[in-house]
């Protein structure tokens, strides 16, 4: 068979034949991100690396200050992850949107989701965050044990100061993630 599939980075590259000449196309999960063609099987592929990485400096060059990505990448990744997404996922994204100033609490993400504590918010909005994550390329800080931390594909600590902060949350002691503005606005947009 002379059609064939590699893996370049973070993208599954498949080759074959095409009217006369190569074809080459980039997937990411199951969707074509870019194609290209050549007159040989190896120019093909070679067109689409460029065109690969002139999409992925384009990328870096529009993120903001912690490395994550502008809206519509968060739409283009959630309108993907969405359909395949728990209710419990689903209702913990709804709760965090509608909260005031988008500032939420594990505990108010677990009830939102129907979850005994906020250690299974924890878990589950971090394994949301890796899902997100990995769809958008987002390279998350770490923990000084080295683990990354998932949440901030979502959400980051509140850029609000550590006075306001705690005058907040004096009365829970619970910790609040603020809704990235381009998770904000990418669920908006997907008419939220």
């Amino acid at each position: 068979m002379t059609f064939r599939t590699e893996v370049y980075g973070r993208y599954e590259i498949k080759s074959g034949p095409l009217a006369g000449a190569w074809a080459a196309n980039a997937f990411r999960q199951r969707a074509v991100v870019a194609k290209a063609t050549g007159t040989t099987r190896e120019e093909a592929i070679a067109n689409l690396r460029l065109e690969l990485e002139r999409m992925d400096q384009a990328d870096l060059s529009s993120r903001d200050s912690e490395g994550a990505p502008p809206a519509s990448v968060y739409e283009v990744a959630l309108a993907r992850l969405l359909p395949d997404m728990p209710d419990s996922y689903i209702a913990m994204l709804r709760a965090h949107l509608a909260a005031p100033d988008h500032l939420i609490s594990a505990t108010k993400l677990a009830e939102a989701a129907g979850y005994a504590g906020y250690e299974g918010a924890n878990l589950h909005y971090g394994k949301l965050g890796q899902r997100v994550a990995d769809e958008i390329g987002f390279n998350l800080p770490r923990r000084e044990d080295g683990t990354e931390i998932w949440t901030c594909a979502i959400a980051r600590d509140t850029d609000t100061s550590m006075l306001e902060a705690l005058s907040r949350n004096m009365e829970t002691q619970h910790f609040e993630w603020q809704m990235r503005p381009q998770m904000v606005q990418a669920l908006r947009a997907l008419g939220w």
